[in-house]
């Protein structure tokens, strides 16, 4: 049961914070607006994987195969890693791009420790280690306000700071 709503969270959660786009950034940017475009086109580019992702969890979960939640959590990781490489290779640009590129950062950390979550439930050896992954997990979903609401925080304020408004 605690497992089932861990699932639905992250799907909802993953559901609201992305959509999907090509994970190739482009050209250097050379406004604020087009650094915060790239940074949300990395974002977005995550949402088919994620989803991907979650449906394999949860029918690996309900086969408790977690030789199989371990591989597509690894999977997913590697997934999230791509983008955090690609972020810290963007030059910021624009008034608070240094904040804004670390707080984007810590969102994609935060994603990524989903599935290093998941990867820890799928290699345990016990049930009893298997439900400690549990806690953890329901440790990091139960931070998914503040990792939102920091985000968007600091989107509203480097837009605000750099003259140009968001488009949602």
């Amino acid at each position: 049961m605690k497992q089932l709503f861990i699932i639905a969270s992250i799907t909802a959660f993953l559901f609201t914070a992305c959509k999907s786009k090509s994970t190739d950034t482009g050209e250097a940017p050379a406004t604020a607006s087009q650094y915060y475009e790239k940074v949300a086109e990395l974002e977005e580019t995550m949402s088919e994987p994620l989803l991907t992702t979650e449906a394999a969890i949860k029918a690996r979960g309900d086969k408790k195969d977690f030789e199989g939640i371990a591989r597509s959590a690894k999977a997913m990781e590697d997934t999230v890693d791509l983008r955090i490489n690609a972020l810290k290779k963007l030059e910021p640009v624009g008034k608070g791009g240094e904040d804004f590129k670390l707080v984007a950062t810590r969102y994609f950390e935060y994603i990524k420790s989903i599935y290093t979550a998941y990867k820890k439930i799928g290699e345990a050896k016990t049930e009893e280690e298997r439900m400690k992954g549990a806690d953890e997990m329901t440790n990091i979903i139960n931070g998914q306000a503040a990792v939102m609401a920091n985000l968007q925080s600091a989107q509203a304020k480097f837009a605000a700071d750099n003259g140009f408004t968001i488009n949602q």
